[in-house]
């Protein structure tokens, strides 16, 4: 059971870091284009991409970040634990 969990979360994780880059790089290349058409130029539609292009990294950086925080955190707490029997068994090894 604890497998299908681990790969729902993969899956919904995948495809959130897929929305969180569409999103931005559709809009700014829609904001562009409006732009480009409206003020009959030719540079928006460029500008617009890069910065949705930028965004859209930003925010798969922030997205990954908070979930691999919570994965180290738990990692560390458990490697904590581990060290802690070792030196309590080495302790307990010494005093016999």
């Amino acid at each position: 059971m604890k497998t299908d969990k681990t790969v729902i979360k993969a899956l919904c994780m995948i495809s959130q870091i897929g929305i969180t880059m569409l999103v931005p790089i559709l809009l700014c290349g829609w904001i562009g284009r409006y732009l480009d058409r409206h003020f009959n130029s030719g540079y928006f539609f460029i500008i617009f991409i890069i910065l949705g292009i930028l965004a859209a990294f930003r925010n798969v950086y922030v997205l990954t970040r908070q979930f691999y925080a919570k994965d180290k955190a738990k990692e560390d707490e458990e490697l904590n634990y581990i060290a802690n029997l070792k030196k309590t068994a080495k302790k307990h090894t010494d005093d016999v």
